[in-house]
């Protein structure tokens, strides 16, 4: 089994998609905890974007993975304009999704800044 950091923290950064596409997964054995899901509209033009997480990666075949909960839907994004879509902590275990579309495509940048941290289960 490979080694997995105590504290890892990250930087995932990607341009949204017109459908919903999978931004990120939590690695195994780790927990992931959003610090921040910054989204920026580089249009002149209001952008709405859906965004939200489901569980297993992707790994039945399909996207998203349902159960699928929405953090996000039809959320609109003033023009050239930037927006923390979180106010408090996201956390995904093991094989979690967050998945992101927005209106138009090419038009939303996505960062997530992230703390990926080790994830063990005691069985005593």
């Amino acid at each position: 089994m490979a080694q997995v950091p105590l504290n890892h923290f990250r930087r995932v950064s990607t341009t949204l998609n017109s459908t919903l596409t999978q931004v990120y997964s939590a690695p195994d054995s780790t927990a992931a905890i959003m610090l921040t899901i910054l989204a920026a509209n580089d249009t002149a033009n209001p952008q709405t974007i859906t965004m939200g997480v489901s569980g297993l990666g992707g790994q039945n075949g399909n996207i998203p993975v349902r159960p699928f909960y929405n953090i996000v839907k039809n959320f609109t994004i003033a023009p050239n304009d930037v927006t923390n879509i979180i106010i408090g902590k996201i956390v995904l275990e093991n094989y979690d999704c967050l998945y992101a579309s927005c209106t138009s495509l090419s038009s939303v940048d996505m960062t997530l800044s992230i703390l990926e941290t080790l994830n063990t289960t005691s069985t005593s």
